[in-house]
């Protein structure tokens, strides 16, 4: 049995983290910025105790402190963070951390290359890894001939750390582009985690994304797991709401590649693209950390939180796992609920028809820890009274979207 902190808000991956370590006999003390009322709401039963410390969204330094003053009041193994924000503040602070509790993530000039998509398209570009086409290196007075110069449709997208409703955009037209480029540099960052100025201006590659789910240890890959995002929310490019396994060895060889060149220590989720002009697989980006849809890796035996914590301590890990491939994972609440409303409202019933059934379907509704799943529920009635649901890029043209009747997930 380990002890465990984990310093994150309570989202769907650190809450299927914490119930797998805890099944697995660990406890897992909850800290994040939560006031009274949301707390009891959102906390499982798995979370041993909660603590309240500063997020690590507002203000890193204060978190880092907040978190070392929890380590000397109680006797921890091992600090799991899950969430962007709260693994940069632990990169970032890794030195004075360090001190108090092991951890594992990549030294800080290594997850930069990560975090920073610019950096990392300069380093796809170095070891010989393909990636789509992105401006960079303009000013403000460059977009216009660069909005007269690209192929549409185009991605506009923060270089760090930003979630889909502020870090993400796609434009059909010049005008477009101009309008969705100041639209994400209106945003203001609270933290170094993200970066909202001189976004990246991106080729649209259509098709499937493709998840490379990871763990490393100093440069050795230590498991991999490939997916396919069936259907997203929006549905048009964005988290993963209906998933499911694969099993591609192209992908998994491109990614133990780029992970043992970056010289990785920890999770990482890799995003590829095939682009069906030239045949190749396309990197879109590294999410360094363990990913939102972690508790479908987990369902197939994949338990990555167990092997974080097994490597911290000195246990054994079962290395190159297999896994079975087809099986899906239909994170109902909020994601599949209102990708299928958007599928609905753009194509149709037919299109929702088409979801294919598989070998073996998961669900993200536990009836024995129902609490956290009804935050869910409640966000996504909230999203539906609010118009979230219309709020989609449907100037896209329909040939670019991934079709949902389509189960050639693989070329």
């Amino acid at each position: 049995m380990a002890r465990i902190l984990v310093p994150n808000l309570p989202g769907v991956s650190a809450g299927a983290g914490i119930k797998a370590l805890s099944q697995e006999g660990d406890t897992c003390d909850l800290a994040w910025h939560l006031n009274f009322v949301w707390r009891h709401f959102f906390l499982s039963k798995h979370v041993n105790r909660f603590y309240q410390i500063t997020s690590a969204a507002d203000d890193d330094t204060q978190f880092a402190q907040d978190v070392i003053d929890l380590c000397r009041e109680n006797d921890y193994d091992l600090l799991l963070p899950f969430g962007n924000d709260s693994c940069y503040a632990v990169v970032k602070h890794a030195e004075e951390i360090g001190e108090h509790i092991p951890f594992m993530l990549p030294e800080e000039h290594i997850f930069n290359i990560a975090h920073d998509k610019l950096q990392t398209t300069r380093f796809c570009e170095k070891i010989g890894i393909d990636a789509p086409r992105v401006y960079t290196d303009y000013t403000d007075n460059d977009l216009d001939a660069i909005a007269k110069e690209v192929t549409y449709p185009v991605v506009v997208k923060a270089r760090s750390g930003a979630l889909v409703d502020k870090g993400l955009r796609y434009a059909n037209s010049r005008d477009e582009l101009l309008a969705k480029y100041e639209e994400i540099t209106s945003f203001t960052a609270t933290t170094g985690a993200r970066d909202y100025d001189a976004p990246l201006i991106q080729e649209f590659i259509p098709g499937f994304i493709h998840d490379v789910c990871s763990l490393t240890d100093h440069g050795e890959v230590v498991n991999l797991l490939t997916q396919v995002r069936q259907v997203m929310y929006p549905i048009y490019g964005g988290v993963g709401a209906v998933n499911v396994t694969t099993d591609d060895p192209r992908l998994a060889e491109l990614a133990r590649r780029l992970l043992t060149e970056l010289e990785w220590h920890g999770p990482a989720q890799i995003e590829f693209k095939y682009d069906p002009r030239d045949g190749r697989y396309k990197l879109i980006e590294i999410n360094p950390k363990l990913w939102g849809t972690l508790d479908l890796s987990i369902k197939v035996g994949m338990n990555f939180p167990g092997m974080i914590r097994n490597l911290i301590m000195g246990r054994p890990v079962e290395r190159n796992r297999d896994y079975p491939a087809n099986v899906r994972y239909n994170f109902r609440f909020p994601q599949s609920t209102l990708a299928k409303l958007q599928m609905l409202k753009e194509f149709g019933i037919e299109e929702v028809r088409h979801l294919r059934q598989y070998e073996v379907t998961h669900h993200d509704l536990d009836w024995q820890d129902l609490r956290p799943d009804l935050v869910r529920i409640f966000y996504t009635i909230g999203s539906l009274l609010s118009g979230q649901v219309t709020n989609v890029n449907a100037n896209l043209e329909r040939r670019y979207i991934n079709r949902t009747g389509d189960n050639k997930f693989m070329p």
